[in-house]
C-alpha cells in the first residue's frame, strides 16, 4: 500500500470503528475525498478482505435498530436499501430478524408506550393522529384499524 492508499484505508477504518457502513456509503465517503475510482476500488476491496466492511453486518444492524424503534421489518428493509445496502444482504437480515415478529403486538406496544393512559376517543383527531403514527411506522391499514378498534373497545 502506498501512502495515499494507507491514508484512505485508515480513514475508512476509523469510520467503521464507530459504526457499520455499507459499501455504497463508504464509496460515497471516498468520493467526497476526491479519490479516483481505482483507489476507491482498492480501498473497498481491502476493507472487505480484512473484515472491516461487511454489507450483511450493516444490513442486520440497520434493520435491527429500525425494528427496535418500532418500524415494521419491510419499512426498515426499504430504508436500508435507500441507504445503499444491497437487496441480498437486506433479505438475509430480514429472514434472520423476523422469525417471530408479530405486527399486531408491536403496534399495541407502540400505542401503549405513546399513550399509556388510553385515548380520548371522543376526539376524532386523536384517533386519526394515532392511525397516521402507526401507518408512518409501516403498519398496514388492516392492522392499524384492528389495533385502534381494540383500544376503542377497551376504553369504553
Amino acid at each position: 500500500m502506498n501512502k495515499e492508499q494507507l491514508e484512505a484505508y485508515s480513514y475508512c477504518a476509523r469510520l467503521l470503528a464507530r459504526r457499520e457502513y455499507c459499501t455504497a456509503q463508504i464509496q460515497q465517503k471516498l468520493i467526497g475525498r476526491e479519490l479516483d475510482d481505482d483507489m476507491i476500488s482498492f480501498v473497498v476491496a481491502q476493507l472487505k478482505h480484512d473484515g472491516y466492511l461487511n454489507d450483511l453486518r450493516y444490513a442486520e444492524a440497520y434493520v435491527r435498530s429500525r425494528i427496535e424503534k418500532g418500524e415494521t421489518p419491510w419499512l426498515a428493509a426499504k430504508r436500508a436499501q435507500q441507504k445503499g445496502a444491497d437487496a441480498v444482504s437486506v433479505q438475509a437480515a430480514l429472514d434472520e430478524l423476523t422469525e417471530d415478529y408479530d405486527a399486531e403486538q408491536t403496534a399495541r406496544e407502540l400505542l401503549l408506550m405513546r399513550d399509556p393512559t388510553g385515548f380520548r376517543f371522543e376526539d376524532e383527531r386523536v384517533w386519526q393522529r394515532q392511525a397516521r403514527f402507526l401507518q408512518n411506522k409501516g403498519f398496514g391499514t388492516d392492522i392499524v384499524l384492528r389495533v385502534l378498534k381494540e383500544r376503542t373497545e377497551d376504553s369504553r
